[in-house]
């Protein structure tokens, strides 16, 4: 009966120690993607901006817009900014981490247009 228990505990001592196969959960192939905010503040302009490779077109006509980008690794996030009347212009790029990458504030005359690049990295 002794042997038993002892063998009993042995048994249950060896399986609890066990490690976890980390091949078979489930995120350990998934990319998991990052979301940064382009936040443009104008009355009256146009956005233009790519990420990686893919561009993107939005039109602001009130106030400000947030403009969410998402991305999986370092690159170089590219703006242009179209000015449709006599205005201020705040331009923010935030990083998935909260990090302000850029926050200006400037004045922009009727048809100006200002093209800038800002480095995203994800450390």
């Amino acid at each position: 009966m002794k042997i038993q228990y002892t063998l009993l505990l042995f048994i249950l001592v060896f399986l609890s120690s066990c490690k976890k196969d980390t091949s078979l959960d489930n995120l350990s192939n998934v990319i998991l993607k990052r979301e940064g905010l382009l936040r443009v503040e104008c009355s009256d302009c146009e956005v233009n901006y790519q990420v990686y490779s893919k561009a993107y077109n939005v039109e602001i006509d009130k106030g400000s817009n947030d403009i969410a980008f998402f991305y999986s690794g370092d690159f170089d996030l590219k703006t242009e900014v179209v000015s449709k009347a006599n205005q201020k212009i705040r331009l923010l790029v935030i990083d998935s981490f909260g990090r302000v990458i850029s926050n200006e504030l400037n004045t922009w005359a009727e048809g100006e247009v200002r093209k800038q690049t800002f480095m995203i990295n994800v450390k």
